[in-house]
């Protein structure tokens, strides 16, 4: 149910849909840690930004991938990271 609204190159609106809220208080406050009230206070766009950050995260996670350190970058702590 949840969307993105996009302007066609016609400048036409696409159709609106409904917006499912009890989604994004599902996964804000047990995905992203936030608190039922804070969810409510951020603003949607705010919220989209954590959620694609929290979605390439995950994915990273689910894939195993490593972190790529550049050439000749030595790590002798993880304070250097």
């Amino acid at each position: 149910m949840f969307f993105h609204k996009k302007i066609a190159s016609s400048g036409k609106k696409e159709e609106d849909k409904p917006i499912d809220f009890c989604w994004i208080y599902y996964m804000g406050v047990n995905r992203l840690g936030f608190t039922y009230r804070e969810i409510g206070q951020q603003y949607l766009g705010y919220w989209l930004d954590l959620f694609e950050t929290y979605k390439k995260q995950y994915n990273f996670e689910k894939s195993r991938g490593l972190y790529v350190l550049s050439e000749g970058e030595d790590v002798s702590s993880l304070d250097v990271l």
